[in-house]
């Protein structure tokens, strides 16, 4: 993996849990390490039969230039589909309303470019499975406390763990606190940091700073369906000492209504013209 790609394992577990289908049933796990387990096979099962969404987010990042922006999604197979609905609170100009619908009116036009834009993160979903499987033996784990449907688990690097490449460097230097609904064995809540800074090439080639930070919220939004409903992420680094990655992201979502597994682009593009909050 090119060290400038070594961000993405960072938020591949956030990807994976973004869009999440049906749970699978456990039993009471006996250690924290067995819950964690369950909870993963859970996330597995979910991840073959994620159900597709229309909701509200309001995110401000880096791709949103600080802004507040606040738009409708509708998930498909080719991508999500959006329409932006404000901007730090207030509706769309004219100008910017005409803008919108040419975007979205050429996107159902050339479902090809949706797609594309899409490619980066769909790499990255096909790295998951592995990814999960390395989970276990990355940390150590242990039981914080238990309480009602809810136990939080706090996980830390362990340190017989053998990395081999700079995306087990990134994810194994990470800790922080899981907190797993246990009736289903789904997770609900993470907050992580890196313990460390992590260094490529002796950090000629690039370093990840301990300020980086992530956590989400996740809930059922509806029977078995569990959706990211807060997502926060700030990545801290350079590249080649040249190069200063900042990454950062709040996102929250809200309003899920579920839509058709197989909706086209053009029909995704109808939904986000017509839909009305």
């Amino acid at each position: 993996m090119k060290p400038r790609t070594a961000v993405a394992p960072l938020i591949l577990l956030l990807q994976a849990i973004l869009c999440t289908g049906l749970a699978a049933q456990a039993t009471q796990p006996a250690s924290a390490k067995q819950m964690v387990n369950q909870m993963l096979q859970a996330e597995r099962a979910a991840w073959s039969n994620r159900q597709h969404f229309l909701y509200r987010n309001k995110e401000r990042s880096n791709r949103t230039n600080g802004r507040l922006w606040d738009q409708l999604v509708v998930e498909t197979s080719d991508g999500p589909m959006q329409r932006l609905v404000s901007i730090d609170g207030k509706s769309l100009s004219g100008d910017q309303r005409i803008a919108e619908d040419q975007r979205i009116s050429w996107l159902a036009d050339h479902p090809g470019e949706l797609r594309r834009k899409a490619q980066r993160r769909t790499d990255d979903e096909a790295r998951m499975p592995e990814l999960l499987q390395e989970i276990p033996r990355m940390f150590l784990f242990n039981t914080i406390d238990r309480q009602g449907n809810s136990a939080r688990i706090a996980f830390h690097p362990n340190p017989s763990f053998r990395e081999r490449s700079y995306q087990d460097r990134v994810v194994h230097a990470m800790a922080g606190v899981l907190i797993i609904h246990t009736p289903d064995m789904r997770l609900c809540e993470m907050d992580a940091h890196l313990e460390h800074n992590v260094d490529f090439g002796f950090g000629i080639l690039g370093v990840l700073r301990n300020q980086t930070t992530l956590s989400l919220t996740r809930e059922e939004v509806s029977a078995g369906q569990w959706k990211t409903t807060r997502l926060r992420v700030h990545l801290d680094g350079s590249i080649l000492l040249l190069k200063t990655i900042s990454r950062d992201l709040d996102s929250a979502r809200y309003g899920f209504r579920p839509v058709a597994p197989n909706l086209t682009v053009a029909e995704a593009a109808a939904i986000v013209r017509s839909t009305r909050f």
